[in-house]
């Protein structure tokens, strides 16, 4: 009998890699305990906010908690028999991740973190960025995953980092001069994206040599994963602040060349950009295109039409927004029937999950319905 995370991949790489079905669901409810959204920051019995100092000491201890996490909740995924797969990552806030390639103090606040300044004061600073394996943030980083690794069981998919998009990482490291700039210096901006690209790629590989779970276990964030390892994660939120035609220029080439790197990579970005969503779609080679809600912004349910099913054929979208708040729900599947998309919902019991799964299924086009043209 095949285990049922492997029945989730499968289900996963139907619809993200061959187009055979049209929906996933993901779904968690209340009697299941606190959803997984992330891993917890500090060890268990500890609470305050995250610091250097814990890093040195814990960041092994962390990686042990993540699958802890993960092995916690597997029976409700099992219980529910949904799509969803757990999954491990790193995100311990932007301005670790920017001092990864820096090398710089951090500010840490209360869920994140934050860069102390920016490195590129002028442009002949971008021919002094380099990878360096030994800068401490990195080796924190790999404590992390020889955490992981020593305590991994089968069904938790891995993704060495939530790397930030290399224009999000060019607007760490120049700060917000860059939107500026692409203006009045764009050959220079897309020097320095194009530099931020080859940095993440380095980092990258530096992690899957050092830590053979990275290139042996499945490849997921945030529980979209796929049974070959590889998968790259990131945090795009700039391309909602740029017009369409910028993001083609100054985001998207820079994008495929992680795709053409890593092979899957997985885009998050936020509903304050839900009009981007045919131009974020052009990325060749992208996996899957994600919208978060912003407050006082539009809600993907309350603006699903032909242009956002046309955008999910090129690249399924996944929706952080709880299907039951879709005005019509049944309205919403049948939409979203005809194209690929990611269904997250919570419900108070199992019973309720249960029942909008199946719910859900009948407008799956593994179930009937018609395959993605």
């Amino acid at each position: 009998m095949t285990e049922p995370w492997k029945t989730r991949l499968e289900r996963q790489r139907s619809v993200l890699k061959e187009g055979s079905g049209h929906l996933l669901v993901f779904a968690w409810y209340s009697e299941g305990g606190p959803a997984p959204a992330g891993e917890p920051y500090m060890i268990e019995g500890q609470t305050g906010t995250l610091s250097e100092e814990f890093l040195q000491k814990h960041a092994y201890d962390l990686g042990i908690q993540g699958v802890r996490h993960c092995t916690r909740h597997m029976n409700v995924l099992e219980a529910a028999e949904d799509d969803s797969l757990h999954c491990i990552h790193i995100d311990w806030g932007t301005g670790a991740c920017a001092s990864l390639f820096t090398g710089r103090p951090v500010s840490f606040q209360e869920g994140t973190a934050y860069s102390t300044d920016t490195v590129i004061k002028s442009w002949d600073d971008i021919d002094r960025l380099k990878f360096d394996p030994e800068n401490r943030w990195v080796k924190y980083e790999l404590d992390f995953w020889r955490g992981v690794s020593s305590a991994h069981v089968d069904g938790i998919a891995v993704n060495p980092h939530l790397y930030r998009s290399p224009l999000d990482l060019a607007n760490d490291l120049r700060g917000n001069r860059i939107f500026e700039d692409m203006y009045l210096a764009p050959e220079q901006v897309e020097r320095l994206v194009s530099k931020c690209a080859d940095l993440i790629i380095e980092l990258d590989r530096h992690y899957r040599t050092e830590i053979p779970l990275l290139r042996e276990a499945p490849g997921g964030v945030w529980g979209v994963a796929l049974p070959e390892p590889g998968l790259i994660g990131l945090n795009g939120d700039p391309v909602d602040l740029i017009s369409p035609e910028m993001g083609e220029r100054f985001n998207h080439p820079y994008i495929e060349r992680l795709v053409d790197y890593a092979g899957d990579v997985y885009f998050h970005h936020h509903t304050l950009g839900v009009s981007r969503v045919s131009s974020v779609a052009k990325i060749r080679g992208l996996m899957v295109q994600q919208f978060t809600p912003d407050p006082k912004c539009a809600r993907v349910y309350d603006v699903l039409d032909e242009t956002w099913v046309e955008a999910s054929k090129r690249v399924p979208i996944d929706i952080w927004q709880n299907l039951a708040e879709a005005p019509d729900v049944d309205a919403a599947l049948e939409m979203m029937r005809r194209g690929r998309f990611i269904v997250r919902f919570y419900t108070p019991t199992l019973g309720e999950c249960r029942r909008l799964i199946e719910r859900i299924r009948r407008f799956d086009g593994r179930n009937g319905a018609s395959g993605v043209s």
